[in-house]
């Protein structure tokens, strides 16, 4: 990569990537991100167990059905429209909970329409345009899309756990549907070039796939071993993040301080994204992902050692977001690099929609194992595992060359 390539990308390219983080940062995401805040409120006043709001939670699985849609979609009508549409669908769901949601039944089925409809403004829809415009600084381009949602969790659970704490939960999800339709919308169709809405070029990859019904991704070997490597990584991190506000508070803190937690978990987020980022561009990335996915397993290892003190749970939280910030640049640069680009929006859903299998079993398996034993260690423990055969997998894939231009 030489500074004149990386120059001339970025003349556009950082108006396609600060709409991108934007929008990652006002839409679901900041939703997924800030659940755990509303996870102890909504169970008190709606009689759930943690097990039982971590099994409503999981239902955003049903992304795992919208993601391939939205991909596809995306292939063919573009960023722009696909956004819009999805983003105030959303915000209305958030409405609905906040005004009319009074039992499990209707908060499983608002959270299960967010996790179909919500995908028009996740990452498989955002990170396309990044990766139709970027070569040389790709890894870095991605990686501040996801910065994006990393500043909003940085910034924005403090100000929600005071207004749950001062006005109550569903404040809370007016709060969310605001910044998503007031402040997002706004400010993605304004940044967001009209120019960069077209469709992919296709790229030199070990394995094209350019006919529009064509499937042959999944004989592929290295789309199973990306799926597997989501999957894992999925099951350990999303686990986490479902229940974070609970954990750091069963480990003897307040709610104040879980809420520092999720700030601290969003600047690990940062420089997974911004770190993440620049490695990809400038070293093996199979051992840069397989680093991304070790590391985090010390902030369960810090849990497990049974240290509570305050900046112990922040450190902890901090690590295991370094991951969760660096999966969307690793498996988003992979299927660029790894396939055909034109198909990008279908492949890049296929996996993200099987990964999602991974976030319903970690947000389960995280509650359900504090009903069992009263204690996340066994969960915890298991994260360590799934992280580090995460990073097996990832060694494994087969990249091409770096296109030269």
């Amino acid at each position: 990569m030489s500074p004149a390539q990386s120059d001339g990308e970025w003349r556009l390219g950082w108006r396609i990537v600060a709409a991108c983080a934007v929008a990652n940062g006002t839409g679901v995401s900041l939703m997924f991100f800030t659940f755990s805040l509303f996870l102890l409120p909504i169970s008190h006043e709606l009689g759930l167990t943690r097990g039982q709001g971590g099994l409503v939670q999981s239902l955003i699985v049903t992304a795992a059905l919208g993601a391939p849609v939205m991909g596809y979609l995306a292939d063919r009508i573009g960023f722009r429209a696909l956004f819009l549409g999805c983003t105030l669908v959303v915000g209305l769901i958030e409405l609905f909970v906040a005004w009319w949601v009074n039992s499990i039944l209707g908060l499983a089925g608002a959270i299960a329409a967010v996790g179909f409809v919500g995908g028009g403004s996740a990452v498989v829809v955002l990170t396309r345009p990044v990766n139709a415009h970027f070569r040389a600084a790709r890894g870095l381009a991605l990686g501040l899309v996801g910065a994006g949602v990393s500043i909003t969790t940085i910034v924005v659970p403090p100000l929600l756990e005071r207004i749950i704490r001062e006005d109550g939960w569903r404040s809370g999800y007016i709060a969310l549907a605001a910044i998503a339709v007031v402040v997002g919308i706004p400010m993605v169709l304004a940044l967001f070039p009209r120019s960069a809405d077209k469709p992919l070029r296709t790229v030199p990859a070990l394995s094209l796939v350019s006919e529009a019904g064509d499937r042959s991704f999944f004989r592929a070997p290295d789309f199973w071993l990306l799926t597997a490597a989501n999957i894992l990584a999925a099951v350990a991190i999303s686990g986490a993040i479902s229940q974070l506000s609970p954990m750091i508070q069963a480990q003897g803190h307040g709610a104040a301080t879980a809420a520092l937690g999720i700030s601290a978990f969003a600047v690990g987020q940062l420089m997974g994204k911004v770190g993440g980022g620049l490695l990809l561009d400038r070293f093996d990335p199979r051992l840069v992902a397989a680093m991304l996915n070790a590391i985090p397993a010390l902030g369960f290892i810090l849990l497990l050692s049974g240290q509570s003190g305050t900046a112990a749970v922040l450190l902890a939280a901090g690590l295991i977001g370094l991951l969760q910030g660096a999966d969307i640049g690793i498996f988003a640069y992979f299927v660029a690099r790894r396939f055909d680009l034109a198909r990008y929006g279908t492949i890049y859903g296929a996996m993200s929609g099987l990964g999602w299998i991974g976030t319903a079993t970690g947000a389960i398996g995280f509650g359900a194992t504090y009903d069992r034993f009263a204690t996340y260690a066994p969960a915890q423990a298991a994260a360590i595992g799934f992280l580090m055969l995460a990073a097996l997998a990832l060694l494994q894939v087969r990249l091409p060359a770096r296109a030269q231009r």
